[in-house]
């Protein structure tokens, strides 16, 4: 008898601070688990903030990606509408204002290369004892890649800036307004041509997007010579024209040429291609 009321003191004492059916539930925490299993690892982190239909912080953590494979269990407080905002990979290239709130942005640093940006977005439900979530992110950057025909730095200097109409989002989704300019970085030389690499962020409109191109003759002593080419390029027009979609959850990578003559610019990509007659300007 004494062994019986031993077990039932030590239960009782384990019970005592935790919530127990005898209790207001509503007051207990719901366990939700967050299936990570769809995320590539090249993500690095995540960063998961949950909120109300109010906006108040209910719970942020940080999601490292040894947290993947494996179920991701935390206990948040019960709502019957959680709004769930992650994103991953913000690194040097973006500039994180934290408000902890839904108004926090995330806004791309000038003259240097957007980073590989994924968001994910989620209503759920942590009203019950538990609730799940499978996190299926959204690639909210594009890799572009420039190929112009000959040897930059050899014959010519060249110099490629994309230009963009939004800086950034909020974590929310909107976007950031406000025009950002990335540098083209000179990325490989090939037998005959010379590949320029750059990174932008998804925008509200593929008008939103330019590339100024200017290209000066080297001259045999190595100074420069004359201005051959000062153009602005729309080439989120031509690229919308032809069917590229700026709205896909996966946003599409962009990959062009650029023909420089005396006489002619070309700039083509797989659907498109655009001609400027320049021998005129020279």
């Amino acid at each position: 008898m004494k062994r019986m009321l031993l077990i039932w003191g030590l239960m009782a004492g384990l019970l005592a601070g935790a919530c127990t059916v005898l209790e207001d539930r509503s007051v207990c925490p719901c366990y939700l688990t967050v299936d990570l299993t769809k995320v590539d690892k090249g993500v690095r982190e995540w960063q998961m903030w949950l909120f109300t239909p109010e906006g108040e912080l209910l719970y942020k953590d940080t999601v490292y990606r040894r947290s993947y494979s494996a179920p991701y269990i935390i206990q948040v407080p019960r709502n019957k509408k959680v709004q769930c905002l992650m994103w991953g990979n913000a690194r040097s290239g973006t500039l994180v204002e934290e408000t902890f709130s839904p108004a926090t942005s995330l806004i791309k640093k000038e003259d240097v290369l957007a980073d590989s940006l994924y968001f994910f977005a989620d209503t759920i439900s942590t009203w019950g004892e538990d609730s799940r979530m499978k996190v299926v992110p959204r690639k909210e950057f594009a890799t572009v890649d420039i190929y112009m025909q000959g040897w930059a730095d050899v014959e010519y200097e060249v110099r490629m800036v994309m230009v963009c109409g939004s800086k950034g989002f909020y974590v929310t989704g909107d976007f950031y307004p406000g025009e950002v300019s990335t540098e083209m970085e000179l990325f490989s030389l090939g037998d005959y041509y010379t590949q320029f690499r750059g990174r932008i962020l998804r925008q509200s409109d593929t008008e939103n997007i330019l590339l100024s191109l200017k290209i000066r003759r080297r001259k045999m002593d190595g100074t420069l010579g004359e201005e051959l080419v000062n153009k602005d390029i729309p080439i989120g027009k031509y690229l919308e024209e032809n069917g590229y979609n700026i709205q896909n959850a996966d946003l599409g990578d962009i990959r062009m040429e650029v023909d420089y003559s005396y006489t002619n610019l070309k700039i083509k990509a797989e659907d498109w291609e655009a001609t400027y007659k320049i021998a005129e300007e020279i």
